[in-house]
C-alpha cells in the first residue's frame, strides 16, 4: 500500500514482515494458478477502500441497551 497506517496491532516492523510474506505467497500463486492470482489481486482493497472503511468505523457509535447488550449505530 502507499505508506498508510492501519491499526491492526502490529508494529511497523511486524507489518513489513507480513507484507513481504504476503507478496511472496502471491508470487507463488501467480506461478501455480494465474487465474486465481488475478482473482485475488482484483479483490484486494484499494487505498480508497481503506479510507472509506476507516471513515465508516469512526462514524459508528456503540450504545448500551438495558439488557446489557450493545448496539452499533
Amino acid at each position: 500500500m502507499d505508506n498508510i497506517t492501519i491499526e491492526n496491532g502490529l508494529t511497523p516492523e511486524q507489518q513489513e514482515v507480513m507484507d513481504e510474506a504476503y507478496e511472496a505467497l502471491m508470487s507463488e500463486v501467480k506461478v501455480v494458478d494465474l487465474a486465481l492470482y488475478e482473482k485475488l489481486r482484483a479483490n484486494e482493497l484499494t487505498l480508497a477502500d481503506v479510507y472509506k472503511l476507516r471513515h465508516s468505523k469512526e462514524e459508528k457509535k456503540m450504545v448500551r441497551i438495558e439488557d446489557g447488550q450493545y448496539s452499533l449505530l
